[in-house]
């Protein structure tokens, strides 16, 4: 039981625990005894009681077919169908941990481009800033995720044959 729980049930409220809530996007000023509850796309916060539910309401990543070349955004995945090139967000506001997904679904290649002063790395191999990685191994995966610190776009996971 929290300590928080606790106190309710015990007695008067503390003044330095949270008495209420609000929903937000990260704009809200805190007032006191306020519990902000961040969200985003796809989250979604109830408050009933002494409960409060956070439920991520879309069930993770975004996903879409194409056929032609694109630029990519965070938390998506993406089946490719055809010959094209998908190019990695710019740097400028992408935050550590930022993912996206690629999934070759074609015998012609599908080919990550870095963004300017990016790297991507799949398993040892490291491209050049602003180099590619490809594949035209149908059924191959891969899921990239962005470190700032090092400006790289690294491999979680990987099937199939990837060149860099």
């Amino acid at each position: 039981m929290s300590q928080i729980r606790k106190s309710l049930l015990s007695g008067p409220v503390p003044p330095d625990i949270a008495t209420m809530y609000t929903e937000d996007s990260g704009t809200a000023v805190p007032d006191l005894n306020n519990l902000n509850v961040l969200g985003g796309a796809g989250i979604e916060t109830v408050g009933l009681g002494d409960t409060i539910t956070i439920i991520a309401a879309t069930g993770g990543f975004a996903w879409s077919e194409t056929s032609v070349s694109f630029g990519a955004i965070v938390q998506n995945g993406y089946y490719c169908n055809d010959a094209l090139t998908v190019t990695l967000p710019a740097t400028a506001g992408l935050l550590i941990g930022d993912t996206i997904k690629i999934y070759v679904d074609t015998s012609n290649t599908v080919e990550i481009q870095a963004n300017t002063g990016q790297r991507i790395q799949i398993g040892q191999v490291i491209s050049i800033a602003g180099g590619t990685a490809d594949s035209n191994d149908q059924g191959s995966y891969v899921e990239l995720n962005f470190k700032p610190s090092d400006l790289t776009w690294h491999s979680l996971s990987t099937t199939g044959t990837w060149g860099i």
